[in-house]
């Protein structure tokens, strides 16, 4: 919030629990009273857990879904209004290339991102008359807490981040800036045409599987 309050733009943070609608409703309330419209969701939050479906606990897969793949709904189901009054909106969400080729120990975090994936492409076909346009972005690994602590939860924490860098033919993590820039494309005019697909931003790690 700081960096956009230093580059002269103006900032509000919202405390906000995604997988909880009245939380989500509070959040969209709250925007829409201070700046009066709402033009860019962002649904990005995610949490991962890395092991088997076997040694998944119900609770564990509960909680994935609650917060990246309900989370994505709750935001577009309070928002969604806002940008019908306005006849115009741009919803972009964060799934990841585990919708398209995942790893062992990561299925029901793939779930998740598959899911996104398929509700990303309904949203944009309920929408698009109503000027809505919805896509998501596909980071490949990123240099985040999320990824790091993938790395250092793994048996071999040094041989996990060689081989996934390994996998990466541009042989580098991204940045989030690398991904920042991919939504800013997609929220931007530029990308008035665009709705209803993903746009990948791995490093080429998706075309070698």
């Amino acid at each position: 919030m700081r960096s956009i309050t230093e580059a002269g733009g103006t900032a509000h943070a919202i405390l906000c629990d995604v997988s909880d609608s009245e939380s989500v409703r509070a959040m969209v309330e709250q925007t829409v009273a201070r700046f009066g419209r709402i033009d860019v969701l962002f649904s990005n939050a995610a949490i991962q857990i890395t092991k088997s479906a076997a040694e998944t606990t119900e609770a564990e897969w509960d909680r994935l879904h609650a917060v990246n793949l309900k989370g994505a709904f709750l935001c577009a189901r309070h928002v969604v209004p806002v940008m019908q009054r306005q006849k115009k909106g741009v919803i972009i969400i964060t799934s990841s290339g585990h919708a398209f080729a995942t790893y062992r120990n990561c299925s029901a975090y793939a779930a998740t991102k598959g899911g996104q994936l398929a509700f990303m492409r309904g949203l944009a076909l309920d929408y698009a008359r109503d000027g809505i346009r919805v896509n998501c972005v596909i980071p490949g690994a990123t240099d985040t807490r999320l990824v790091r602590n993938y790395i250092a939860e793994s048996k071999d924490p040094e041989a996990t981040r060689r081989g996934l860098l390994d996998s990466i033919p541009l042989g580098r993590l991204a940045t989030p800036d690398d991904i920042a820039h991919a939504v800013l494309f997609l929220a931007s005019d530029y990308a008035a045409y665009i709705t209803g697909t993903s746009l990948a931003v791995d490093g080429g790690l998706l075309a070698g599987r």
